[in-house]
């Protein structure tokens, strides 16, 4: 296939079909555009569970069906891809209904050159790629057309990508999947060595590839390579008489070696580099964990381990087997994702998931009488669970476009489902008693669980420490039960491995530092000692919310991190329950559920209620409109802050209930509307007791607002408006 068939934008004006909502779903995103006929909807995740869908058995298991019910399929997103090229004639794979899939119009080939290597396309070249890039790219992005190509066996081979509309940007590793990735045994050949300064030129490309869109790459996958044989993975230091190479700090080393010295391969520059200063820019780096089967991942999977630094911009996919301990809901969702294989998370367990590996269908690329041509076949290891994973992010990072690219990893993270199986104490697979349920705690086996497009579309389940969002002026909905158990159970882990690196120091003379003449290894270990040290003492062990931007932000499930929640713009509302205290710096807090803490109004807003157009945004029981927000604990309203409360008729008012005790120093904001009847006592805020009083509105003040005279008081615990009449036209 000729470069000129690839994704050239050709301008052509073509009719959309738009996926028609069902009936009565609240507008979001525009809806998902496909091929004419396509049955999928809005808000009818089984709907899109077409024999196209089905031919890649990970997209049921990850609950990709919600993720386009909800009206996300990756348009917009630009996912980048680090593999043995893309084969430019699966055109109707590659393209969009813009150009009615007859132009390659959403992959792109990312160019880059180092080394001993020249300029280099990101297309498949027979002359060194395989296949391999090109069936990683179909599971990202493959699209949703209902035909498909045609090849031998028929057009029932033609199966989506997990983000079907969005866009690939991929560089070539120069190699086939063959290339190993580690310390090289000596009978290494040409085509298993990576050109290292190459590679690492090829992330630096990728990631500040110039866009069609102009918005940025913000996720780059590898699943390319092999381990090589001299390394080993099942245990973290070498192992007595095994060789050099074997065990996981041991293969790392490599790594830690600094650019400009000449490493155990020969080489004076690490390709991994150019993934980590990728990394530091922010764009999340995701490389599979390998398919041995060992216990940790590969280095570079596990590289946040030895980089904590890393944790937030870097992750590694472990695979499961979707059709081994897989089961169904009623409604033929997914419960249990199915069991883990290949190489475990290990010791990367706080930066890894899992996602499907097993048999999975994409499209290929066979040479037949030396021509290229388009196909399609099955493959198997965490190759097929990268993409999987990373396509999936995509996803999440479209439904929350104003989440940093953290915060939405950390939305993938916490929202995980449990595989089938977890390690006993010996390490061996047993049953998961708690399989198919969110996790809660990342395990070594299986990390944060299988990718969950169906809770990830409702928000992030846990806090991993400080959360501080900026809604950018949108109104969104977080639906799911938010905790901090990961990370309050990171600290119990913590403190262990603190006693052991103190423990270490102690045994090994480095308690003062390293002395002078350590060996490479020693300076190693220590560097990666010190390291996980720093990250220690600068994580935050409790969850804790800080509401940025203009928007709403709803909150409807039951809250039980233990940090508190600050509110500096915008407005935060309580729907559910809400554990922690409030404290409004600016802004508003509001809603119609439970702040289980004290609230403490200095400078913004306390609006008890939702109202009709609130509801809007809701959805089942939770989306009701609602007058009261209760408090478990005191309610302070302080000099710059305000109680803006709606009376609407003699039942129908907003107020505030509180268990603890009542201050007020700041202002009162009535809205009166609708008929009012004299002698009506209005309980605006009540408490177990009360002290002070809105500011220019002591007791018995008299007050007009909206037609009406009432009288204020503050006794017995509550501030009260009594209506005493309406007024006349002349104003008394």
């Amino acid at each position: 296939m000729k470069p000129a068939l690839i994704a050239a934008l050709i301008p052509t004006v073509m009719l959309g079909v738009a996926v028609q909502p069902a009936a009565g779903q609240v507008s979001g995103p525009p809806p998902i555009m496909t091929y004419e006929g396509d049955p999928g909807r809005a808000g009818d995740a089984a709907s899109w569970r077409t024999p196209e869908f089905d031919r890649d058995a990970g997209l049921v298991s990850m609950g990709a069906e919600f993720a386009y019910a909800a009206g996300y399929s990756g348009t917009g997103m630009n996912i980048g891809v680090v593999d043995s090229g893309f084969f430019a004639g699966h055109v109707r794979e590659h393209g969009s209904l813009d150009t009615d899939y007859a132009v390659g119009d959403r992959y792109y080939s990312v160019r880059a050159q180092g080394g001993r290597t020249g300029p280099t396309p990101g297309f498949y070249d027979p002359a060194f790629n395989d296949t391999h890039g090109t069936h990683v790219t179909g599971t990202i992005g493959a699209s949703r057309d209902g035909v498909g190509e045609t090849q031998p066996g028929g057009p029932e081979a033609n199966m989506h990508g997990v983000a079907f509309n969005s866009n690939v940007y991929l560089g070539n590793t120069g190699k086939t999947d063959g290339v190993l990735y580690g310390l090289l045994p000596p009978e290494a050949t040409a085509a298993q060595t990576p050109d290292d300064a190459y590679l690492s030129n090829v992330y630096r490309a990728v990631n500040s590839a110039r866009t069609a869109n102009g918005k940025p790459v913000r996720i780059i996958t590898s699943s390319w390579g092999s381990q090589p044989k001299t390394e080993n993975y099942n245990t973290y230091d070498t192992p007595p008489g095994s060789p050099a190479g074997f065990g996981l700090n041991t293969a790392w080393r490599l790594w830690s070696t600094p650019d400009g010295v000449v490493d155990a391969n020969g080489s004076t520059t690490r390709w991994l580099n150019g993934a980590i200063k990728a990394a530091r820019t922010g764009t999340v780096i995701q490389f599979t964990a390998g398919n041995s089967g060992y216990v940790d991942p590969s280095p570079r999977g596990a590289a946040p381990y030895f980089m904590p630094e890393l944790e937030g911009s870097w992750y590694t996919t472990s695979g499961i087997n979707p059709t081994v301990g897989r089961t169904f809901n009623p409604d033929g969702s997914v419960l249990v994702p199915g069991q883990q294989t290949f190489n475990q998370c290990g010791v990367a367990k706080w930066s890894c998931v899992t996602a499907p590996a097993n048999n999975i269908n994409s499209t290929t690329v066979s040479v037949v009488d030396g021509v290229p041509e388009p196909r399609y076949g099955s493959a198997s290891g965490t190759s097929m669970a990268g993409p999987h994973s990373a396509a999936a992010l995509a996803l999440i990072m479209q439904r929350f476009p104003y989440m940093t690219n953290e915060q939405a990893l950390y939305t993938m993270f916490t929202t995980g489902r449990q595989n089938n199986t977890i390690s006993d104490a010996a390490g061996n697979a047993v049953p998961n008693p708690t399989r198919g349920q969110i996790v809660q705690v990342p395990d070594s086996r299986n990390g944060w669980g299988t990718v969950s497009l169906r809770e990830a579309m409702n928000g992030p389940a846990q806090f991993l420490g400080r959360f501080a969002v900026d809604t950018q002026g949108r109104d969104d909905v977080w639906s799911n039960d938010i905790s901090d158990v990961a990370i309050r159970a990171r600290r119990q882990e913590d403190a262990a491995e603190a006693a052991d690196w103190a423990a270490t120091k102690a045994a090994r003379g480095w308690t003062r530092g390293l002395p002078a003449g350590a060996s490479d290894a020693d300076r190693s270990d220590y560097a990666i000692g010190v390291r996980r040290e720093q990250a220690r003492k600068a994580r935050a062990y409790e969850g804790s919310l800080t509401k940025r931007g203009a928007g709403t932000l709803f909150l409807t499930g039951n809250e039980t991190w233990h940090g508190t929640s600050t509110v500096l713009d915008g407005k935060l509302s309580v729907v559910g329950s809400h554990a922690s205290a409030v404290d409004v710096r600016g802004g508003t807090l509001g809603g119609s559920g439970t702040v289980v803490g004290s609230v403490n109004v200095g400078h913004g807003v306390l609006r008890p209620g939702l109202t009709a157009g609130e509801a809007a945004h809701l959805t089942g029981a939770s989306g009701a409109a609602g007058n009261v927000l209760n408090i478990g604990g005191n309610a302070t309203i302080g000099k710059q802050g305000r109680v803006a409360v709606t009376i609407s008729g003699d039942r129908d008012y907003t107020s505030v209930r509180a268990a603890g005790n009542l201050r007020l120093d700041g202002e009162l904001d009535l809205h009166v509307r609708g008929k009012l009847t004299p002698g009506t006592v209005f309980t605006i805020m009540r408490g177990s007791s009360i002290r002070g009083a809105f500011r220019a509105l002591p007791e018995n003040r008299v007050l007009k607002v909206g037609g009406y005279l009432f009288r204020a008081s503050y006794k017995n615990g509550s501030m009260t408006l009594t209506v005493m009449h309406a007024l006349g036209h002349n104003g008394t």
